[in-house]
């Protein structure tokens, strides 16, 4: 799943006409990957090219220099392999990848702002592509006014529109239902202008 770069503008205009409908804060990060799991597969594959030369040296007749030679050509492929975030998330479990994108909205949600509000009334939306995960992360004002129920209905909409392969349509989509969601509890103040700052973020 990726996002043309070039719709980030239509995004974020979607982004900021749903800023304009309230007081409370939103914003959307779309992230590249939340994490780069290099660790342990790494670790992985050093294993593997350590363990390489034994059953070469004892089931065949191939002499050490050869044995060395494809022990550096395992550990090479293995490399390469690893250099794509894909296949390190892909070796990564499903907790490890869940709880790295968890974190990484948390603190994408400290780092924006948005728990700074004077009505605890921040909303980011989190989208990490090559996890395929995202989620919303709500400040405590905010749960007076619309159930955690909701959230994750909002979520479930936006990733059967993201797995369409429509990725612009799915976000300002999800902008204008964000925008709906908190203009009945956060409505603008009147001749109150929405604020300037960008709302929608690609790393």
């Amino acid at each position: 799943m990726r996002i043309d770069p070039n719709a980030a503008p239509e995004i974020e205009a979607a982004f900021a006409a749903a800023q304009a409908r309230t007081r409370a804060s939103l914003c959307c990060v779309v992230a590249e990957s939340s994490a780069d799991y290099a660790l342990a597969p790494a670790l992985g594959v050093a294993a593997l090219a350590l363990a390489t030369p034994w059953p070469l040296l004892v089931f065949t007749a191939l002499s050490p220099g050869k044995v060395f030679v494809i022990q550096l050509a395992v550990f090479a492929l293995g490399l390469g392999l690893l250099s794509l975030t894909s296949v390190r998330a892909a070796l990564a479990t499903r907790t490890h990848r869940r709880s790295a994108c968890y974190r990484a909205a948390i603190v994408q949600f400290a780092q924006r702002g948005l728990d700074r509000g004077e009505e605890r009334n921040g909303v980011l939306l989190y989208v990490s592509l090559t996890e395929r995960y995202a989620r919303i992360v709500a400040d405590a004002g905010l749960d007076a006014h619309i159930p955690h129920a909701v959230w994750r209905g909002l979520i479930a909409e936006l990733g059967a529109a993201l797995r369409a392969g429509d990725a612009k349509g799915a976000l300002q989509g999800a902008a204008a239902r964000m925008g709906e969601l908190l203009a009945p509890g956060f409505p603008r103040v009147a001749g109150e202008e929405a604020p300037h700052s960008k709302r929608f973020h690609m790393m």
